[in-house]
């Protein structure tokens, strides 16, 4: 007999989206459940025309608890959790149904694409998410605003034998611009603060908590991301962070000036764990390149952005955290050269800067920086000529 799959979400006013993340997963669900957390459009009318079956969950400012409430709903074998703003693209049926006939498997981490711009389904970091897991009764989320599992799956594992496995299995997310309104992040910000009223000194939700009042405005994120370095000094030697999360505490603080770093906080510590803890961390090597070459060492920041459009092409990044894809791609390419220009690498960099001048994101740039050196490049070839020098450096970076 072949496993059974149910598909869970919650959902609130969600007419747009649902339609597109139920159609994904028609015929390969035995069932869909939909926690609904208080829907006043066509939402419950959506998912009951696909099949689902819908279920009143009142909110009560606890995404684990909507969760978990979806979750206890099922009959299923196995379990795919997918968000209203999602969607299981095509390509990954066969895989989802092999993963369902592995008897050595507890869960699958699967390929999420995290969009970054509306209608640019090219433009998206990849990610892995544990999406697709057995109906267990020790499987349950906790957290109000980013649900994990608790127990962790490692400890579930240890008592089981049994794996998580990485999938081919592939969803789109499409909500990352919505998530980034000012309604959701004052959202976001009042339950990560419930959260760590609650359960304080968790440093993934200190992270959040802290760049989320940020995002809004509110300085005490910078207060927030301090407490939550003073926790992660004393791991500093550590082989590994204590949580993926620190790269975004490491992060705010490479763009902090010096007179801005917590007390007894040097920037050569935030340099030296940003190196050590994420070699591969794309925002964090964006900084790093960035300061380089502020400083006028143009050759470091060349390898350093030279690592990001190699991680780029083959997504050799750390696919922990998301980020914007512009700096492993256009972005890169384009200060890649500027750095050539600024050393006197003329050719390469206008090869560079010629192959961005279809890029939707930095053609303009890239055509004012080709006018710069062509420029240059007349002028000192009329100064050769003549037997003098052309009066003109290099084009500054535009």
């Amino acid at each position: 007999m072949e496993p059974s799959l149910s598909v869970c979400l919650i959902a609130r006013n969600e007419e747009s989206s649902l339609p597109r993340a139920l159609a994904s997963v028609r015929g390969l669900a035995g069932e869909i459940i939909v926690a609904d957390t208080g829907s006043t459009d066509r939402t419950r009318s959506i998912a009951e025309d696909f099949g689902a079956v819908v279920s009143d969950f009142p909110w009560c400012d606890d995404f684990s608890a909507a969760r978990n409430f979806a979750v206890g709903q099922a009959r299923g074998d196995w379990i795919l959790w997918l968000d209203a703003d999602e969607e299981l693209l095509p390509g990954s049926e066969e895989e989802l149904r092999g993963c369902l006939r592995r008897e050595d498997a507890l869960a699958y981490l699967v390929r999420f694409q995290d969009l970054r711009e509306p209608g640019r389904l090219d433009h998206y970091a990849v990610m892995w998410h544990l999406r697709l897991f057995r109906r267990r009764d020790d499987l349950r989320f906790l957290g109000r605003c980013h649900p994990h599992f608790e127990p962790g799956v490692e400890q579930i594992v240890c008592k089981t034998g049994l794996r998580v496995h990485h999938s081919s299995i592939t969803l789109r997310h499409y909500g990352y611009v919505s998530e980034l309104r000012p309604s959701k992040l004052r959202r976001a910000a009042r339950l990560l603060e419930l959260e760590l009223r609650e359960r304080p000194g968790q440093l993934y939700y200190m992270a959040e908590y802290g760049r989320t009042l940020l995002l809004l405005g509110d300085e005490r994120g910078h207060e927030i991301l301090s407490e939550a370095v003073a926790q992660i000094l004393p791991l500093a030697d550590e082989p590994e962070a204590p949580t993926p999360m620190v790269a975004l505490v490491l992060e705010h603080f490479l763009h902090a000036p010096p007179g801005q770093l917590p007390a007894g906080v040097t920037a050569e510590q935030i340099v030296d764990l940003a190196t050590r803890w994420f070699p591969s961390s794309p925002p964090l090597i964006w900084l790093l390149a960035r300061q380089a070459a502020d400083a006028g060492r143009f050759e470091e920041a060349e390898q350093r952005l030279r690592s990001l459009m190699e991680m780029g092409r083959d997504h050799s990044y750390d696919q922990r955290i998301s980020f914007d894809p512009r700096i492993v791609g256009c972005d890169a390419r384009l200060n890649l050269g500027v750095c050539l220009v600024r050393q006197g690498k003329v050719n390469e960099a206008m090869r560079l800067f010629s192959e961005l001048v279809t890029d939707p994101d930095r053609a303009t740039e890239a055509r004012e920086y080709i006018e710069a050196l062509e420029e240059f490049l007349r002028q000192s070839a009329a100064a050769a000529s003549a037997g003098r020098s052309s009066g003109q450096g290099l084009p500054p970076p535009v």
